[in-house]
C-alpha cells in the first residue's frame, strides 16, 4: 500500500540537509530525519531514490538557499520504501496519528 505524504527538507547550519517524510496527518517534526552531507548528496537522493525531476530539484535547492526549507507535496511511498530509505519505521496502526482510532459499532 502506498501512503500519500510530504517530504520536508531543511538546511542545517553546517551546510548539511535534514530530510523527513511525513504521511498525511502526521507532523514532520515527529518523524525520523535523514541527514544528507551536502547539496550534491541531496540532489542525488531526490533524483535516484525519490524519483524527483530536475525542475523540482532545482526549485528545492533554490528555496533551501533562500529560505532554509522546502516541502515536496503529494509524495507517494510504500511502507517498504519508507523503511529502506531510512525515513521511519514501517507505517502501521500503532504508529498512526493519534486522531486515528478504532471504535467498534454499537450493538
Amino acid at each position: 500500500m502506498k501512503l500519500n505524504g510530504s517530504v520536508h527538507i531543511a538546511r542545517n547550519r553546517d551546510s548539511s540537509f535534514s530530510l523527513a517524510y511525513a504521511p498525511l496527518g502526521v507532523s514532520s517534526r515527529t518523524r525520523p530525519v535523514r541527514i544528507l552531507a551536502h547539496r550534491k548528496a541531496l540532489g542525488d537522493f531526490l533524483a535516484s531514490e525519490l524519483k524527483i525531476g530536475n525542475r523540482e530539484i532545482n526549485a528545492a535547492l533554490g528555496a533551501l538557499f533562500r529560505n532554509g526549507s522546502y516541502a515536496i507535496w503529494d509524495m507517494w511511498l510504500t511502507e517498504e520504501e519508507i523503511a529502506r530509505l531510512g525515513l521511519g519505521p514501517v507505517w502501521s496502526i500503532h504508529s498512526a496519528p493519534s486522531t486515528l482510532s478504532y471504535h467498534p459499532a454499537l450493538a
